[in-house]
């Protein structure tokens, strides 16, 4: 995997928590290795992206599945009251 030397699911692990929004010094302390260790993991394998990640076929349906993002469209509503409840959800 791109000659890294550590075992792939450590590196696996590593990558999965940076990209869940751990930051780079707290994944250097949990996997046991250097912050600058975890950032060229990350620089190395994301030159191999294209190999792992194919554009997808041309004419074909494409589905953008986002976590945790919050859109303000327009501008922002006072909070609604909810049928069921004494108060508007926060």
């Amino acid at each position: 995997m791109a000659r890294i030397r550590t075992a792939s699911s450590v590196v696996s692990y590593a990558i999965k928590a940076r990209t869940e929004g751990m930051g780079v010094r707290a994944a250097g302390r949990t996997f046991g290795k250097s912050h600058t260790t975890i950032m060229r993991w990350e620089k190395r394998l994301a030159d191999q992206a294209k190999n792992w990640s194919p554009p997808a076929p041309a004419g074909s349906d494409v589905t953008v599945e986002g976590d945790e993002v919050y859109t303000r469209v327009g501008k922002n509503l006072p909070l609604q009251p909810v049928p069921g409840l004494d108060h508007p959800l926060p």
